[in-house]
């Protein structure tokens, strides 16, 4: 079998169109996980079209391996990049806790005048009394957090896990996301 110049623009095509729907299966999946089941459906309607079009020039094309290999490397892309677009879009909510000396309470009112909600416990740790922050953001308000303990140097552990519901307390709400919302629902 040849490799012409048509063959290697079909096989680019595979190849951008195998990573094109595999990133929305990978960010569709996501979203259903968070809860944004209108959202998802909406995608999967791109997904599973892009991916019937070049699973037909695939199968019609079986003998060809340079078809097989652009299709296969296009679904490998795909779930990188559909996770590293996930990453940068950060859907959904988590829950960070973060544990340090109680002398460090003035971290407390710090992250209370950024507009964070914090819950405090009060613990023992080996080193001695500690405290305990429990704090619900959106995923996107994550990094802020972890500057700002890097920025005051502070030793502290810190965990962080998504949240899909949680009810009542305080919670910075992100006012833009008006329209992702509504899709949810």
């Amino acid at each position: 079998m040849e490799f012409n110049i048509d063959m290697f623009f079909m096989c680019l095509f595979i190849f951008l169109a195998r990573i094109s729907d595999v990133t929305f299966m990978s960010i569709r999946t996501i979203l259903l996980t968070k809860g944004m089941s209108k959202l998802a459906a909406f995608m999967g309607f791109f997904e599973v079209t892009i991916y019937i079009i070049v699973l037909g020039k695939v199968v019609n094309s079986l003998d060809n391996p340079f078809y097989l290999i652009s299709y296969a490397l296009g679904y490998a892309a795909g779930n990188f990049i559909g996770s590293k677009i996930e990453s940068f879009l950060a859907f959904g909510d988590a829950q960070m806790r973060i544990v340090l000396p109680s002398s460090q309470y003035s971290v407390v009112d710090d992250l209370r005048g950024m507009g964070y909600g914090v819950t405090v416990f009060r613990g023992e740790g080996k080193d001695g009394e500690r405290i305990m922050l429990m704090i619900n953001l959106k995923r996107k308000q994550i990094g802020n957090i972890y500057d700002y303990i890097k920025a005051k140097e502070i030793k502290a552990f810190v965990s962080t896990n998504d949240i899909t519901s949680y009810a009542g307390g305080y919670h910075n709400v992100n006012k833009k996301n008006n329209l992702l919302r509504k899709l949810k629902r």
